[in-house]
């Protein structure tokens, strides 16, 4: 989606065998981000599959984890964050990240998240489209 490209940065897409800075977060943060990733909004998409955590050592054991709903062990969603300056993208999993791999966010995605309205309320979808994102998709989807 091509609206997207100028006004948003991914964050939090976590691959074995590639470093990411680690460390521990404020719980406020991390409570905020479970609040919004436990019924995010994203444009209408074709589905793409389940992703399952590269980073567990035993995927089966925490398969059935579940951060409220916000985001296992395997997961399918992301959750778009207004920022100051540009849209956050984040998959869901996000969550399970920084829960069990110790994941530390770029502070400006933290704040963001600190200070993003709830999903699908009025403000959120004005933050976005403040920032230039256009709500609808625009361009044909490919056929699976």
């Amino acid at each position: 989606m091509r609206q997207w490209e100028q006004s948003s940065l991914a964050v939090g897409w976590l691959e074995k065998g590639h470093a990411y800075p680690q460390g521990t977060v404020d719980e406020k943060f991390f409570k905020a981000l479970l609040r919004l990733c436990g019924n995010p909004w994203q444009p209408p998409v074709a589905f793409a599959g389940i992703h399952v955590c590269s980073l567990c050592q035993f995927v089966g054991r925490l398969a059935g984890t579940s951060y409220f709903g916000a985001g296992d062990a395997a997961g399918n969603a992301n959750v778009f964050i207004p920022g100051e300056t540009k849209v956050f993208i984040a998959p869901t999993m996000i969550v399970h990240y920084i829960d069990a791999h110790g994941y530390v966010p770029p502070m400006e995605f933290q704040e963001a998240v600190l200070k993003c309205p709830e999903m699908r309320s009025m403000p959120y979808f004005k933050a976005l489209r403040a920032l230039g994102c256009s709500l609808r998709v625009t361009e044909p989807l490919n056929p699976l």
